[in-house]
């Protein structure tokens, strides 16, 4: 007897199976009614089956569906007249049970069928239930003990429960794919986060006075981490300028002379292309083949800015698989926040270059001016600077005082010639006029904004400790920490250089001095740190400079007898 019911089943929604957790469900909803569940492929063979099931359906309904003989092929029949989108139906033909049989199916594809299996209501030792049970070894009374401890059901009850089943498995599958889709929709909310983070964290580094390096190192080190790949690198056109050469980060390593040919490669397949490159096959690949004895997949996307490409981000190995869209989605995202980034360091290094170079070319102005302090701006630069990074000032700072120590002498450009080369003593007025270049120098770059944080230095670098210095007499910590800082440095070089009225000291009496000058002259905790720089690095700076900045027709030098320590030494 055969009876078919008029409910359709369901599909389960797309994306991964959860048949597992759906069919567990269902069994467990229908073993305490007395009924078993199991599930066959569309082959019939048996992929599920209740494992909590009495032992009547685990010893003789189980085995009997696992390896049914070729005398009970009235089961593989009926269970070929199942197909996707059929009812479900009801069969009696096994001997002693009766069951209900309906569609399993994914994504529109029946994947399988699911039997809801009871006792019959006709339960019997009868010839074909003992033939079976003789087949299973099983003895018949102990299985008829088993069986009459279970509710018997007729077609007609079973045609009932196979509805509930169907309604049944409907609310399951609908209650999976809404767990998935929270799942999914939980991972992707985190992923997002954790992308969004990553990209806010890349902007907030994004300042134009942080180096190329620094910025690409965190940059990639934060990516790594989110991207989960073993290796993440930057190489960029104009590398040589911008001080950011080929580069690789990660625990993934590459011989010497790799990361450079990869970046060559890459960069003139992104200046062709302008378009991310995905490889999950690197041996494979005619023109990357080379890199898959070191790796195996390369996700690499341009730094780009308009139709300029400016450089490129390159992944290596992504832990669990392949790169995917979604990767190459992210990475683009980076490279662009890192391209504004880079397109501004760009321009801020031009204008940079361009106001370090005119700065150089007002203290050129000032050296030919007076001859005989040629490169002395440049030198109390380079002292001043090794002085701050001493302190322990930050680089912004010492980038700052370095130009301070450039341009502290502007303001000699206001005073007469007549008086910068005099070779003998200054009277007192001509030392007046000298006395004005700070207030001069001030006042020259008080109208450039971009370098107003700078003025205190150029002001106030004769400054005494004692307050016994000039132009305002300060004394202690009321002089600027940059005055200070410059002071100790300008009188270092003036000690250490020769003039029109003495001979320079030597190196180890004019730190001598210093030390001595330290609480009256100079600042005695600046003047400790002054003293550690070191002779050697000190004496180096020295050379360097000396060497590189003597000027051609240069006065004679004087003799000391003509030095006169309150003369041009003070100013």
């Amino acid at each position: 007897m055969v009876q078919t019911a008029t409910n359709s089943t369901p599909t389960l929604a797309t994306g991964p199976s959860p048949v597992a957790n759906v069919v567990e469900n269902l069994a467990a909803r229908m073993r305490p009614a007395g009924l078993c569940l199991l599930m066959v492929r569309t082959d019939g063979t048996l992929s599920y089956h209740d494992s909590a099931a009495s032992t009547f359906f685990l010893r003789y309904v189980v085995p009997l569906i696992r390896n049914p003989q070729p005398t009970e092929q009235g089961l593989r029949d009926k269970l070929a007249e199942v197909k996707a989108g059929s009812a479900p139906v009801v069969w009696n033909t096994l001997p002693g049970v009766v069951v209900a049989a309906l569609p399993f199916t994914e994504r529109r594809q029946m994947t399988g069928i699911l039997l809801l299996v009871a006792k019959d209501a006709n339960f019997k030792l009868d010839e074909d239930v003992l033939r079976i049970a003789s087949r299973l070894q099983l003895d018949g009374e102990w299985l008829s003990q088993q069986a009459n401890q279970l509710p018997a059901y007729s077609p007609e009850a079973m045609f009932c429960q196979s509805q509930i089943l169907v309604t049944m498995l409907r609310d399951q599958t609908r209650l999976a794919g809404m767990e998935m889709e929270l799942t999914n929709l939980s991972g992707q909310l985190a992923n997002t986060y954790e992308e969004l983070s990553l990209i806010y964290q890349i902007s907030g580094g994004m300042r134009i006075n942080r180096r190329p390096a620094v910025f690409f190192k965190q940059a990639c080190l934060d990516a790594i981490e989110v991207m989960c790949v073993h290796g993440l690198g930057v190489a960029l056109v104009h590398a040589t300028e911008i001080g950011q050469e080929p580069v690789l980060y990660g625990p993934l390593s590459l011989p010497p002379g790799r990361v450079p040919r990869l970046a060559s490669e890459l960069l003139v397949w992104m200046r062709q292309r302008k378009a991310p490159l995905l490889i999950n096959r690197l041996a494979n690949d005619s023109k990357f083949g080379w890199l898959g004895e070191h790796a195996q997949r390369l996700l690499a996307v341009p730094l780009q800015r308009g139709e300029e490409v400016l450089g490129v981000l390159f992944a290596l190995d992504k832990e669990g698989g392949d790169f995917d869209s979604v990767d190459s989605k992210l990475l683009s995202s980076i490279a662009n926040e890192s391209a504004i980034y880079l397109e501004n360091a760009v321009l801020f290094e031009d204008a940079h270059g361009l106001m370090m170079g005119l700065m150089h070319s007002l203290t050129s102005a000032v050296d030919a001016k007076d001859a005989y302090t040629c490169g002395h701006s440049e030198r109390v630069a380079m002292v001043s600077k090794m002085l701050a990074q001493e302190v322990g000032l930050t680089e912004q700072e010492v980038d700052r005082i370095y130009m301070a120590g450039l341009l502290h002498d502007v303001g000699k450009i206001g005073v007469p010639e007549s008086v910068l080369q005099k070779p003998g003593r200054l009277t007192a007025e001509e030392f007046e006029q000298m006395k004005r270049h700070p207030v001069i120098g001030a006042h020259i770059l008080q109208d450039v904004k971009q370098i107003k944080d700078i003025i205190p230095g150029v002001l106030h670098h004769h400054e005494r400790f004692d307050g016994k210095g000039y132009p305002g007499g300060l004394a202690g910590r009321d002089i600027p920490q940059m005055g200070r800082l410059i002071c100790l440095a300008d009188c270092f070089d003036a000690m250490t250089t020769t003039r029109t009225y003495r001979q320079a000291m030597p190196l180890e009496a004019a730190l001598a001095d210093i030390r001595r000058c330290a609480g009256t002259q100079f600042d005695p905790g600046l003047t400790e740190s002054f003293l550690n720089i070191g002779t050697d690095r000190l004496r180096e700076v020295l050379r360097h400079q000396k060497s590189s900045k003597q000027l051609d027709g240069a006065p004679p030098l004087l003799t000391p007898a003509l030095a006169k320590p309150v003369d041009k030494k003070a100013a």
